[in-house]
């Protein structure tokens, strides 16, 4: 499984940059509703994918479309070299995406509706990783 690349989730820290617990929860939660566009309460994957997005972008401070550990420091070495699938010590906005893809469909989809994923599978994903 692919494992949590916390700075290119803003929703997906997107999702995960804050401390675990209380902190996290909120985090997440205000990661979630920031990625939700049309407010339904669930991230589908087209949410979810800009999101990602938008938060590469964000964090890649010098724009050359990658991503370094000196852009995203708070980001657990392991997790960033498993996210860089090339390993060539960056990662891609590709990359990145497909790291990320990964975390939204093992989390989501369990329960109807199917193909989107809700705050509650979120932090329950989170809460089994950690």
């Amino acid at each position: 499984m692919a494992r949590r690349l916390a700075p290119v989730l803003a929703a997906v820290a997107v999702l995960g940059l804050a401390a675990p617990g209380a902190a996290a929860d909120e985090a997440l939660a205000r990661a979630f509703a920031s990625a939700d566009l049309n407010g339904d309460g669930f991230l589908d994957i087209d949410e979810y994918a800009a999101a990602v997005i938008a938060r590469f972008f964000e964090h890649d401070a010098n724009g050359d479309r990658f991503l370094t550990p000196d852009e995203v420091p708070e980001a657990d070495p392991a997790d960033f070299a498993e996210a860089d699938r090339g390993g060539d010590g960056r990662i891609s906005l590709g990359e990145a995406v497909g790291d990320r893809m990964i975390r939204f469909f093992d989390a989501g989809g369990r329960e109807p509706p199917h193909g989107v994923v809700t705050l509650e599978e979120l932090k329950a994903y989170e809460a089994g990783r950690s």
